[in-house]
């Protein structure tokens, strides 16, 4: 997946889970370039959507925030652990 289908793919996963947040549709260039997409992957709000409750814990988000704070590759590391199929 390219980083425009990933970062579409969790934006529709993160509202229809409840997020609110700014989808920062008309900044999408300024989202993907370099680390700006930080700004929407870290916020609590928007973790809380993609990995909401998935395993029943209620931290389980964290988890995956801890391991994104980790990864090398950021997209990569979303494109392998977020559930798109739900």
């Amino acid at each position: 997946m390219t980083k425009l289908q990933i970062f579409n793919k969790l934006m529709d996963k993160a509202k229809s889970n409840g997020y609110t947040g700014d989808d920062y549709k008309n900044q999408l260039g300024f989202i993907l370039d370099g680390t700006n997409y930080y700004s929407v992957i870290f916020r609590e709000d928007f973790a809380k959507a993609i990995w909401k409750d998935e395993n029943g814990g209620q931290n389980y988000y964290g988890i995956h925030l801890n391991g994104l704070v980790h990864a090398k590759d950021k997209w990569k590391y979303l494109e392998e652990n977020v559930n798109f199929n739900n």
